[in-house]
């Protein structure tokens, strides 16, 4: 398959409104705000309930487990009947469930099941449809336009706790949850309203006549070692990220350095995520997402040597930058685009499923043996089997 560079930029120029809506969709859904957000509300559930930091951040696993629920049942909704209704209906319910979450009490097992309806609800504002809209937008700059799409993750990492933290700061955690509301109904309803009108107007080359064929999750030899990369990327790679600072720490870095030493990686993810999509539009993307996942394997050598910590986050970034973008890129160019928001969707959700149980599984490890050691070893295995796995996807599938 051949990519012009000049139809790439002539889609850019055309489209570019499509990839901002879905970047600032993406970026107050539940993979965006909705995500990096939690860890602001750690400590003053702490001071009101006395609830441990394992405890209150325990919610993460069940924001992940809403997206592994709910991922392929949307984009096969999305798929069937288009991105808009759904999309609405999700920037509508998710205020709704942050308004609900301002007001537990002290139920710990209240502060899990909101995070899990909530996840559930916000089903339309993760990448499981959005990727979809974009795909089928994008041809020849498809990894240009994903890549800018998905950074409205990594720009929510930076302006949610600019916004939220005075917030809650001046006016207590159930003000930042109702911020949180206000935002993602601002921004997300207005947006979705817009990017859907007549979406379904322009059938894909190879696409079935009818709505009926539409969204199956394609079951293929390569749709497979897809989901399998995304389940063991979502396991390792969020593995290492959320314990990157306790293992500095442990080493002797103090709590502030290693916090600033974990900022770099933010850094890199905003510019994995537009180099990889702009990479992938040029040369083969299972070469491509070899050369950037090899930068997990040296992260994990180095923090096994207790190497220098920066590199190492930098090296994390580059992996998480590229995850999400490859996953939804190498989807569009393993399965037809009739059933991508299906496939993407079981993608993903395995993706989100990895990564709900991968940092405690690290930390259980750690905790068993009484260092990261063993923890990073198994990882970089498990990492080069991937690098197996995305060498080993063969053509792209032809329409």
């Amino acid at each position: 398959m051949t990519h012009s560079p000049t139809q790439a930029r002539a889609e850019l120029a055309a489209g570019w409104p499509t990839v901002l809506a879905a970047a600032l969709a993406i970026g107050v859904g539940m993979m965006g705000v909705g995500f990096y957000s939690l860890g602001l509300f750690v400590a003053p559930l702490q001071a009101e309930f006395g609830w441990t930091r394992a405890e209150v951040s325990g919610a993460a696993t069940f924001q992940q487990l809403g997206i592994f629920l709910s991922a392929p049942i949307v984009g096969r909704l999305a798929d069937r009947f288009g991105n808009r209704r759904i999309a609405i209906a999700s920037y509508l319910a998710t205020p709704l469930g942050f308004l609900a979450l301002a007001r537990i009490g002290p139920s710990l097992g209240a502060w899990y099941a909101l995070w899990l309806l909530v996840s559930l609800v916000a089903c339309g504002t993760t990448p499981a449809i959005w990727a979809r809209v974009v795909s089928l937008r994008f041809d020849h700059g498809r990894g240009f336009a994903l890549g800018l799409m998905l950074t409205g993750t990594g720009l929510a990492a930076v302006v949610a706790p600019a916004l939220l933290g005075p917030v809650i700061a001046a006016q207590g955690w159930r003000a930042g949850v109702m911020t949180m509301a206000l935002i993602v109904a601002a921004i997300g309803i207005p947006v979705s309203w817009a990017t859907g009108r007549g979406e379904r107007s322009d059938r894909q080359p190879g696409e079935s006549g009818g709505r009926s064929g539409r969204g199956r999750i394609e079951v293929t030899r390569p749709t497979v070692q897809i989901a399998l990369i995304g389940f063991l990327l979502g396991v390792i790679v969020a593995a290492l990220i959320v314990h990157l600072v306790p293992m500095l720490i442990d080493r002797g870095v103090p709590a502030a350095r290693a916090a600033k030493v974990a900022a770099f990686i933010g850094i890199a993810v905003i510019l994995a995520r537009a180099i990889v999509g702009w990479l992938f539009d040029r040369f083969h993307a299972p070469r491509v997402a070899c050369l950037f996942l090899t930068s997990p394997v040296i992260a994990c050598a180095i923090l096994f040597v207790h190497g220098p910590a920066i590199p190492a986050a930098l090296l994390l970034g580059l992996a998480a930058g590229a995850e999400v973008d490859m996953l939804a890129y190498f989807t569009s160019r393993y399965a037809a685009l009739e059933n991508y928001g299906a496939t993407y969707g079981a993608v993903l959700g395995l993706f989100s499923l990895g990564a709900a149980f991968g940092p405690p599984l690290f930390g259980w490890a750690t905790d068993a043996t009484g260092s990261a050691d063993l923890a990073l070893a198994c990882s970089g295995t498990v990492l080069v089997g991937v690098l197996a796995l995305i060498a080993t996807l063969g053509p792209y599938r032809r329409a």
